[in-house]
């Protein structure tokens, strides 16, 4: 059987997990994108054999097209490319999205997100990417599993309202916690010290959080109900108001975690 798979979408994630495919031996057979050059320069990169920007050119007998775009634009994207797919299990990558909104326009639809942070200049540990999916049909919700864990690591089943919460910690966990890493080494940088002089307490912090309950091992100031140190930190903040914001919510929330 000659299985056809076809990516649209050429940005981060169709790049990052459309190489892990063929890496691992499931080759991409089209690259579908807006952009006619990005969509040529994926799929060379893949050794797709076809590439183009009009969605009714999607192969006609693909098995399974994989929706790598922008959450904002899988609905619209769906809508125009389903007068076109016949019979092949449609997913998107998204953990954000409700795998439903691709139920109005295909008969097999689901979600295949691969929980991570995607750049192009970062190639991720794939064995250690968990992979959270969900199918309206059993029997693709068993492939994807397979397709999963040829290419990552752990495997979940996820529906829309887990997976909804799931985005939602990743954001806290990923995207604010970086915020805070930029705002320490803005802080640092105007007073001239290397922003190395925090390493060691990131990558200790990490590995607490990840051997406990990080609720179980937070430390710092609030937590210690420490007032005066609290009001020096504001003081200090007092040219940037918004930091200041966010450091006074912040403490407020390590002692009341779940108000």
């Amino acid at each position: 059987m000659n299985f056809k798979l076809v990516i649209v979408g050429s940005g981060r994630v169709a790049t990052q997990l459309g190489k892990r495919l063929v890496e691992k031996g499931i080759p991409v057979s089209q690259v579908l994108s807006r952009s006619l050059k990005h969509a040529e320069k994926l799929a060379l990169a893949l050794s797709a054999d076809s590439w183009s920007d009009q969605w009714h050119e999607v192969l006609p007998n693909a098995d399974w097209v994989i929706l790598a775009v922008s959450d904002d634009a899988i609905g619209e994207v769906a809508a125009e490319l389903a007068p076109f797919v016949d019979k092949a299990l449609v997913t998107h990558t998204s953990g954000a999205t409700p795998g439903a909104v691709l139920q109005p326009f295909f008969a097999r639809y689901g979600v295949f997100y691969p929980l991570q942070s995607f750049s192009e200049e970062h190639t991720p540990d794939w064995s250690a990417v968990p992979f959270c999916l969900d199918a309206n049909v059993m029997s693709d919700l068993v492939f994807l599993e397979k397709k999963a864990a040829e290419i990552g690591g752990k495997v979940y089943r996820v529906n829309d309202g887990q997976r909804a919460v799931l985005h939602l910690g990743a954001v806290f966990a990923n995207n604010f916690v970086n915020h805070c890493f930029a705002v320490a080494h803005e802080l640092l940088e105007a007073q001239g010290l290397p922003f190395e002089l925090l390493h060691p307490l990131m990558r200790a912090t990490l590995d607490k959080a990840l051997a406990h309950p990080p609720a179980e091992v937070q430390t710092g100031p609030a937590v210690r109900g420490d007032q005066d140190t609290m009001e020096r930190h504001v003081e200090l903040l007092r040219e940037h108001p918004l930091w200041q914001e966010i450091y006074r919510l912040m403490s407020e929330s390590v002692v009341t975690p779940n108000k």
